[in-house]
């Protein structure tokens, strides 16, 4: 070996040993970011540090779609060869698994339309079910998520529970949880969670009026267009307390980045802004586009556009995310938004159309029994953490 590949070596074993700088850090997620929308890195652009990006898109569960993205718009000039390979590994990898939950997706819907129970996917399912084969590896699930008809919920339950599905956890800690506890046989790819409710906030957005607006291909309902943007704001902005926190998922943008890709004829922004102006959920549905467009480039569609609130809200998260504590505090601030929720502990209390002054006493003393939870580490009946 000689002296010349010895040292190089020795300072790649050095390299690695060093810490990534938070200059590194923020350079490779500029550049992820670049790299997922259609803003293509000019030439003048630097390479980022490699090691960087491969942990920032991990920490983001975006390293797929960002393969995807190198493969759809060319590879940078330099990348080394071990990225490609590692990339091109763990999409692979990704696309094996995500055919069998898909294969359980199909099962699943087709037990509850034997069973006669009305229902509608949610979230990344809806997409893994109309993906063309060729982009089945892009986006990464961690389960499937779908609702029941409320009128259908006991019959719709009892069909999966004697198909063999049973809990992965412990049932009492889902008593009060907009979501049955996840389910699972032996040998699945991923559980599955039967909604009760689109969360916290069912009065939002009603499970009833997503199932009805389902768009049916054979044994499959998938959620409207609409629907599925609203809902997965919601999800982000509320269930994940990510507008209370001031943090983000850049995997939910890219959902969202992917639906006004796909679905442009199909989402009437005029209607769905009217219906966010009527139930409330303005701020929720332009933080998340606001978010969008400055991480991803994605246009606002006009309704959203002129919106100061949002546009402080993107701010405050892109500060928040690039300060040295993260993300140990953006955890924290979580957990702590969804400690003292009051729209969690009113679900949870059944008490959201109680009047004030009987709701509020309600919601304080359910703080208390909150804080309670978390001293006594499951002494008292435990809450789920925000779902992701």
């Amino acid at each position: 070996m000689s002296e010349e590949t010895q040292s190089e070596e020795a300072g790649g074993e050095a390299r690695a040993e060093q810490p990534l700088s938070r200059a590194a850090r923020a350079a490779a997620f500029d550049f992820l970011c670049r790299s997922l929308s259609d803003r293509r890195a000019g030439s003048e652009s630097p390479d980022p540090d490699w090691i960087a990006l491969v942990e920032q898109a991990n920490r983001e569960r975006v390293v797929t779609n960002l393969y995807a993205a190198f493969e759809r718009h060319g590879w940078p000039a330099d990348a080394p060869s071990d990225l490609r390979e590692y990339l091109a590994l763990v999409h692979d990898a990704n696309a094996v698994q995500n055919r069998a939950i898909r294969r359980q997706a199909i099962e699943t819907a087709e037990i509850l339309n034997r069973a006669g129970a009305s229902f509608v996917f949610l979230k990344g399912a809806n997409w893994l079910l109309e993906v063309p084969e060729a982009e089945i590896g892009e986006r990464w699930l961690a389960d499937i998520d779908l609702a029941i008809a409320p009128c259908d919920w006991t019959k719709g339950l009892a069909a999966i529970e004697a198909a063999g599905f049973r809990p992965v956890l412990d049932p009492a800690i889902y008593r009060r949880h907009f979501h049955h506890v996840p389910l699972a046989r032996p040998g699945d790819a991923v559980t599955i969670e039967l909604h009760r409710h689109l969360g916290w906030q069912r009065h939002l957005l009603a499970t009833d009026e997503v199932v009805a607006a389902a768009r049916h291909s054979g044994a499959l309902a998938l959620s409207s267009p609409a629907h599925r943007f609203i809902y997965g704001s919601l999800h982000a902005q509320l269930q994940n307390m990510e507008y209370a926190a001031g943090t983000f998922s850049l995997r939910d943008l890219c959902d969202i980045q992917y639906l006004a890709a796909t679905q442009a004829d199909s989402l009437d922004w005029p209607a769905i802004a009217a219906l966010a102006r009527a139930r409330g959920i303005m701020r929720y549905l332009a933080a998340s586009l606001h978010l969008a467009h400055r991480l991803l480039g994605l246009v606002i569609p006009q309704p959203f556009a002129d919106n100061p609130r949002a546009q402080r809200h993107a701010t405050r998260c892109l500060l928040q995310h690039r300060g040295n504590l993260r993300p140990r505090l953006t955890s924290i601030a979580v957990r702590l938004a969804s400690l003292m929720d009051s729209r969690r502990l009113a679900y949870e209390l059944d008490c959201e159309q109680a009047p004030w002054l009987v709701r509020q006493p309600l919601i304080a003393g359910g703080r208390l029994v909150s804080v309670a939870r978390r001293i006594f580490h499951g002494r008292v009946e435990a809450v789920p953490a925000p779902e992701n």
